[in-house]
């Protein structure tokens, strides 16, 4: 993203995609409050904002133990994309094999 092009951007709304970021790829384990904030440059309460206003709408989740993940949101529109990529390449193969079917 060029320099114009972000600062006509919020920067708060930037900060969330660093945040969901630092996040991505952590499912399993989940990540410390902490790490996540050095990974986004921002100090801990503003990061813990962020993660609570993600929480709040599914996009990140906090377990017992404190510690942060992707929540169901962002995978299930992963999900929700892979299923229309599938269904472009189902078409895309039936319109292949009509036209390149031969002629009885």
């Amino acid at each position: 993203m060029t320099a114009s092009a972000e600062a006509s951007h919020n920067a708060a709304q930037l900060r969330l995609m660093d945040v969901l970021r630092a996040l991505a790829g952590n499912e399993v384990f989940g990540r410390r409050l902490v790490d996540i904030a050095a990974d986004v440059g921002k100090p801990e309460p503003m990061v813990l904002r962020d993660l609570e206003c993600l929480e709040s709408k599914g996009w990140a989740t906090r377990d017992a133990a404190k510690l942060w993940r992707l929540g169901q949101e962002p995978v299930q529109i992963a999900v929700q994309f892979f299923y229309g990529l599938r269904q472009a390449q189902a078409r895309v193969a039936e319109v292949e094999q009509r036209y390149t079917r031969q002629p009885d």
